[in-house]
């Protein structure tokens, strides 16, 4: 009979955390369940509510991680020598980029219980960052521009690209014909396009 594997508390967590992201890229945030975890990292149907009471904050800490993984990679960015417009091109196709690659969990970040009403306060924290880092890439382009000027152009950047990235993940973008460019090229085309609309004086 296979005894069921021993862990201690921090390495059960992780363990719960990385099953359930490999779970989410794979099948969706949908059909997950605690016990669908457990059964995946070899523990009893109990263990995973010592670290997490209900499967809502589960997804939470999945979420967490993917954003945080993407946030990373962006303040990477954010702190380049590029100058503002291009950074805040790197930045729009950065986030293209994760849609695309990660598109169940652009779901559960974005498209999910976790964020209607509003974010939860967790993934709030990333989002404002990311937000910042929008922010000072315009700003840094603007010169003596007021902070609502700043604040209104970051908005539409950030409603461009995430309207982007969200109508090309669900397939609402096939009627337009893009003269036979790649999907890189479109998106590089057009989030330079954005980019200098949020830049220019």
């Amino acid at each position: 009979m296979n005894k069921r594997k021993t862990y201690h508390k921090e390495n059960l967590r992780q363990d719960l955390v990385d099953a359930g992201r490999a779970y989410v890229d794979k099948h969706g945030h949908a059909t997950l369940s605690v016990r669908t975890l457990a059964q995946e990292v070899g523990v009893s149907p109990g263990a995973p509510y010592h670290h997490f009471a209900d499967r809502r904050l589960l997804l939470v800490a999945i979420a967490s991680e993917g954003m945080k993984r993407l946030t990373d990679e962006a303040a990477r960015l954010g702190a380049s020598t590029l100058r503002g417009r291009d950074r805040l091109i790197a930045l729009g196709l950065h986030f293209i980029d994760f849609a695309d690659r990660s598109p169940r969990m652009f779901e559960l970040i974005y498209d999910s219980e976790l964020s209607t009403p509003a974010h939860e306060p967790e993934l709030e924290k990333y989002q404002s960052i990311g937000q910042q880092l929008i922010r000072s890439a315009i700003a840094s382009e603007l010169g003596r521009a007021s902070a609502k000027t700043v604040e209104l152009r970051a908005v539409a950047f950030w409603a461009f690209i995430y309207g982007f990235a969200g109508l090309r993940r669900t397939y609402n973008l096939q009627s337009f014909d893009p003269f036979d460019m790649s999907r890189d090229e479109v998106a590089r085309s057009l989030v330079t396009q954005a980019a200098k609309a949020a830049t220019n004086r």
